[in-house]
């Protein structure tokens, strides 16, 4: 696999985002073409057997941005649902809470596989973070786990409000690390998050991948769907 996994002993502390460098994310339309000419070997194998995956989209993004990602985890063999809370609007808290209790009130017991955008992947670990007997694992990309302090976004939290959840998540990343399986992929080439605050240094169950897209074609980037894939194959068909 041309992604390579990434060593995270020595990583620095990502410093915050400057405002420029977001033109590099005009070349998602190019990471749009490498997908139309991978699409048909991606899904030409079927691997699934209808195991749930819920999806969670980015901060200020709707549940149709993850659907290129729903469609094809259909098409090889799983059942993604959307998240159902809509548009995301960086409430990780609320979205948190009201996730575990719609898997709570599920009755089958089942396990399910989180998938994270961004932001979307932040939500997706605090809820494995309190209910792990309920996520088979997890796979997020460009998502900042150190809080949004590390993003172009920070200035859409209330200062007072940033540095509180920044402080919580480094808390909890030191006395109640992630217990599944993660995923984590990440690009140097993100103009939106800065990459090593999406580096989790504190689980023992957390692997990285470095790809080669922007923060906003990390959605639709081959490589990426193929990492998935491959998480996918080793903790649900094993």
């Amino acid at each position: 696999m041309s992604a390579k996994e990434f060593d995270v002993k020595g990583t620095p502390r990502p410093p915050k985002l400057k405002r420029f460098g977001v033109i590099n994310e005009w070349q998602t339309i190019l990471h749009a073409g490498r997908l139309c000419v991978r699409y048909g070997g991606l899904v030409k194998k079927k691997q699934g057997n209808q195991e749930r995956i819920i999806l969670f989209p980015g901060f200020k993004m709707g549940e149709s941005t993850m659907f290129p990602l729903k469609h094809y985890l259909q098409k090889i063999g799983y059942a993604p649902e959307h998240w159902g809370q809509g548009t995301n609007k960086g409430e990780v808290e609320k979205y948190r809470d009201a996730m575990i209790e719609r898997l709570q009130q599920d009755d089958s017991g089942d396990q399910v596989v989180l998938v994270g955008w961004s932001l979307g992947g932040v939500i997706a670990r605090e809820i494995a973070r309190k209910i792990p007997e309920r996520v088979n694992s997890i796979f997020i990309f460009g998502s900042p786990i150190k809080g949004p302090k590390y993003t172009i976004a920070a200035g859409a939290f209330n200062p007072e409000e940033t540095k509180r959840i920044t402080e919580l998540l480094e808390q909890q990343e030191l006395n109640s690390p992630i217990q599944v399986p993660s995923t984590i992929v990440f690009t140097k080439k993100d103009s939106i998050v800065s990459w090593p605050s999406c580096i989790d240094q504190t689980s023992t169950k957390a692997r990285h991948f470095e790809v080669k897209s922007t923060h906003l074609s990390l959605g639709i980037d081959p490589q990426v769907w193929q990492l998935l894939s491959s998480h996918l194959q080793e903790h649900l068909n094993t």
